[in-house]
């Protein structure tokens, strides 16, 4: 179009030059008109061609620089992995030694992110509800019922893995529990470890050693008070598959450190020295949970009432009996039967460093569980049910790490707990548990409302949880 308006244009332009020597006319007037008249139509059509190759020229400069961008952001979201879960649960609790049950209903949320720093390092954040006054270890959940308060959130983990070679992988921070274990309560699953772990695998075979720190402590006054409590440990297994079946055995070793002798309650003995013998003030030491609950951090382990001066204290307070060596053997075999797989257990643990319980005259040093798993509960409309038996003598278990459900979270239990879930569509499922133990096996106790002494108190507890993973 633009050549044929410049064609017209030249025509036009030349009647000047032929009529220049001839009389002015209306005709010729008019053709004047059209020529100025082609002109601004041509200037027009010059501006809205250079409008459009400066749009071009830019609209290729943005489409560049968005694939640009896209590549970046393809390239950030394959570094980072996030993950979360939420659990709603109600609770009922029956111990023989109260008054009355208790029923609650409870909330755990957890959120974090997997961040791959490049081939051989990974780094991981996740955050966690966690119980009121951040004192327990052994629990993520917050009981709902405190006047609609804001509930806490904590650094559940926090560490880097590098994998130094094909062969071992270096952990460090505060991390899941790094050896292998069954599904036996010896170990709850809210644990997070602190310190370091070095883990081993070469075709079947798996090993490690941790260290792992449980009260940093700093007393300028004291060497012996300073001394810190830690836990160093070691394990070596075999993941062997069988044919269809698959067996995994395991032999664990952990040394717990500067747990002895210290602090478990801040209940001053009644057996304690009169005055004008100096007040004693007892503090719970922080390796037993930071004090919950303040009267029984114990929770079920051999305690005696006096002094010990080789801890820097004379203070005359409840305190740890035993130090704990424990020896822990383990076997699982997932096979099936039929179309349905199944997993069955055993896992013994003891205590080589327990001593003798005064009460009961012998050493109480060892703990046994064994268990089932039927099915399994993983896509949409599956299910699985099981049953684990438990017995936990009074210092088989180092009862901090024991699982705070069974048994109400202490040794000196036995009995079952029965397992089932259903998947009633993809990322929800629904748990069950009901817990049938017993409590106070080893030594007769006088416990809650009960004031007679007594064994084998009953205890109940009901769980069901709708869990969400996003």
């Amino acid at each position: 179009m633009k050549k044929f308006l410049i064609a017209g244009l030249a025509t036009l332009m030349s009647l000047p030059a032929l009529a220049q020597n001839a009389p002015s006319s209306p005709e010729l007037a008019s053709a004047e008109q059209q020529i100025e008249a082609l002109k601004a139509q041509l200037e027009r059509l010059e501006a809205t061609v250079d409008y459009l190759k400066a749009n071009a020229v830019a609209s290729r400069k943005d489409a560049a620089t968005e694939a640009v961008d896209v590549g970046a952001l393809k390239t950030n979201a394959g570094k980072y992995t996030w993950s979360g879960d939420f659990r709603y649960r109600h609770e009922v609790i029956d111990a023989e030694e109260t008054a009355t049950s208790r029923s609650r209903d409870r909330m755990r949320v957890r959120f974090g992110v997997l961040a791959k720093v490049n081939d051989r390092i990974n780094a991981r954040l996740q955050f966690s509800t966690v119980n009121t006054g951040n004192d327990n270890p052994r629990s993520t959940n917050q009981t709902l019922g405190n006047s609609w308060d804001r509930k806490t959130l904590g650094i559940d983990l926090a560490y880097v893995d590098w994998k130094a070679s094909d062969l071992f992988n270096l952990q460090l921070g505060k991390m899941p529990i790094p050896w292998v274990k069954t599904s036996s309560y010896f170990w709850d699953n809210d644990l997070t470890p602190e310190g370091a772990a070095l883990k081993f695998a070469r075709g079947p075979i798996f090993a490690g050693v941790y260290y792992n720190w449980l009260n940093e402590r700093d007393v300028g006054s004291s060497s012996a008070a300073s001394t810190d409590a830690n836990m160093v440990g070691a394990q070596l297994g075999i993941k062997q598959a069988m044919g269809e079946a698959t067996l995994t055995a395991a032999i664990s070793y952990f040394d717990l450190g500067g747990v002895q002798d210290r602090i478990t309650s801040s209940v001053v003995p009644a057996a304690a020295p009169p005055p004008p013998a100096p007040a004693t003030v007892c503090v719970p030491d922080g390796a037993f949970g930071g004090g919950f609950p303040l009267t029984n951090n114990a929770f079920g382990n051999t305690t005696y009432a006096g002094g010990a001066p080789q801890t820097g204290s004379n203070a005359f307070c409840t305190r740890l009996r035993s130090d704990f060596n424990l020896v822990e053997a383990q076997v699982q075999l997932d096979f099936r039967v039929g179309k349905y797989p199944m997993s069955v257990f055993a896992d013994y643990m003891k205590n080589t460093a327990a001593m003798v319980n005064a009460a009961a005259g012998k050493k109480l040093d060892s703990a046994l569980s064994a268990g089932f798993m039927f099915n399994k509960a993983s896509a949409a409309k599956t299910w699985e049910a099981g049953l684990i038996y438990q017995q936990a003598k009074k210092d088989g278990v180092f009862a901090q790490f024991h699982d705070s459900d069974f048994g109400g979270g202490v040794t000196d239990t036995k009995g079952v707990a029965l397992k089932g879930a259903w998947v009633p569509a993809t990322s929800w499922t629904l748990n069950g548990t009901y817990f049938i133990n017993q409590r106070f096996n080893d030594v007769a106790t006088a416990a809650g409302t009960v004031t007679t002494a007594k064994k084998d108190y009953d205890y109940k507890r009901l769980q069901l949880d709708l869990n969400y993973k996003f």
